[in-house]
């Protein structure tokens, strides 16, 4: 299981692993790179659908300047998968409440404004 230490602006740290750059969380536990921008997309949440999560987290930003996808949103109602969006300090923590409690989860985490 995944664990997210902590954030600050510019960074996340995974499983005591220091990243300087936007990450992705996939389902199975894989780490990937993710472009750093400002809206969560179709294209992302469809990525992340790929592992079969039932929760995709999104953190969007140190002061949440993310926003999601309007078809991200409408398509995660048609598959019945559950989309949180908070600022990444506390997107992470229901991460990982989130993972301890044995649920199958993705993410993406923005870790600038």
């Amino acid at each position: 299981m995944v664990r997210i230490d902590g954030t600050s602006f510019g960074s996340i740290t995974v499983d005591g692993k220091h990243y300087l750059h936007d990450v992705w969380i996939l389902a199975d536990g894989s780490i990937r790179r993710r472009n750093r921008n400002h809206e969560f997309t179709l294209n992302e949440f469809d990525f992340l659908l790929k592992g079969k999560p039932e929760l995709v987290i999104v953190g969007t930003g140190q002061s949440g300047c993310v926003e999601v996808d309007k078809e991200a949103s409408e398509l995660a109602v048609k598959q019945g998968v559950k989309i949180i969006d908070e600022i990444t300090p506390d997107a992470l923590k229901q991460y990982n409440e989130e993972a301890n409690a044995g649920r199958k989860v993705a993410g993406a985490f923005h870790v600038t404004c």
